[in-house]
């Protein structure tokens, strides 16, 4: 299982780019069309559908800021 180290992610919509810090710490875009939650606990993400016109999670959230380690 993968341990969370930094919880960022990128809107594609406002290219924003967002880090939820500790847990509970509910963040959006400038856009409002993603947020992040969770901190280093949890990943919880989502979105807005009338904010993206129905386009899908890989096409509106960029997750490869996020940093990860392999627990032991």
């Amino acid at each position: 299982m993968k341990k969370i180290i930094r919880n960022i992610a990128k809107c594609k919509i406002c290219d924003d780019v967002i880090e939820s810090k500790h847990t509970h710490d509910y963040v959006m875009c400038k856009c409002g069309a993603i947020f992040l939650d969770g901190g280093k606990e949890y990943q919880r993400y989502g979105w807005w559908p009338e904010k993206v016109q129905g386009k899908s999670r890989d096409e509106i959230i960029d997750f490869s800021l996020s940093e990860y380690k392999e627990e032991e």
